[in-house]
């Protein structure tokens, strides 16, 4: 199997699910945003690796979580919107497009993120196919891989680095900013799919190891990477003096640590029924050019 080929299919297979869920109402222009975002492109990495976890353990039948898994590409197109930001990253383009913000205003793209974020779990919550209690505990696993203690928590020290120099802990800014959002996402699968604990832990293990290379596979391709095939401008760290893994290890260094956590996330899913797909996600994740 051509991993590359089989995630560009679950891609347009996502993207039509986020079609069916894209929420409209008023003011249209909020709606309109952000649709517009949600329907930029992406490798729609985030789902497809909830419903890969959930395979991996064992679930045949996927189209009961569906809804749950275009929430997280709900979340993570909230967090690109803000990213982008003037005040965040400052950045004009997104997969090749204008961003949110350029085609919208900062105002209306700062709520069309908001509305993302809080729509995502109200979808999750409005599923009437998973119990009451998979529910929960998913909404909780999204919330703490996103919020303070995940993502927003990453992304508060990786800017307090770049502005005030005031935090320094590498690993700590690429397990938060991305590494926990990612986990928290193969984590979800395994709950939705009635996993055992080791299995769920395993999943979760390898979560969070694949979302480490994914952070630092992102910093290597800033230095070195294509800016048409990345649809955005390279060399921005080094310019705003990010901390990044080349910035401190190098990128021989880099490229091999990335390797090394790969090596450990498939370690850690040996013990599942079906790990072939997942392996090779892991693969593709620090060969990937874009």
């Amino acid at each position: 199997m051509n991993i590359r080929d089989f995630l560009a299919r679950q891609a347009v297979f996502i993207n039509h699910a986020i079609e069916k869920y894209i929420p409209k109402g008023i003011p249209e222009k909020l709606f309109d945003a952000m649709a517009y975002s949600l329907k930029a492109g992406g490798k729609r990495l985030r789902p497809i690796l909830v419903l890969e976890s959930a395979k991996a353990v064992g679930k045949e039948n996927i189209s009961d979580i569906i809804d749950i898994a275009v929430a997280t590409e709900f979340i993570h197109t909230y967090s690109l919107i803000h990213d982008d930001l003037p005040a965040m990253d400052d950045d004009d383009l997104r997969r090749g497009k204008p961003t949110c913000h350029k085609v919208f205003g900062e105002a209306i793209a700062i709520l069309a993120g908001d509305g993302l974020q809080s729509y995502a779990f109200e979808l999750i919550s409005s599923n009437k196919s998973i119990s009451p209690e998979k529910l929960l505990k998913t909404i909780n696993l999204l919330a703490h891989g996103t919020g303070i203690y995940g993502m927003v928590g990453g992304q508060a020290a990786d800017i307090l680095h770049e502005k005030e120099k005031a935090f320094d802990d590498i690993e700590f800014i690429h397990t938060h900013k991305t590494a926990k959002f990612i986990q928290s996402c193969c984590q979800i699968g395994a709950v939705l799919a009635d996993a055992s604990k080791e299995e769920e832990e395993a999943l979760s293990k390898y979560g969070l190891y694949i979302g480490l290379a994914f952070q630092i596979q992102d910093d290597i391709l800033d230095e070195i990477g294509d800016e048409k095939k990345l649809g955005k401008k390279t060399k921005k760290d080094k310019e705003k003096n990010k901390l990044t893994y080349p910035s401190v290890f190098g990128l021989e260094k880099s490229r091999k640590m990335a390797k090394e956590y790969i090596q450990k996330a498939k370690k850690e899913i040996e013990i599942l029924k079906n790990p072939q797909i997942l392996n090779e996600i892991a693969d593709f994740i620090i060969s990937r050019e874009v």
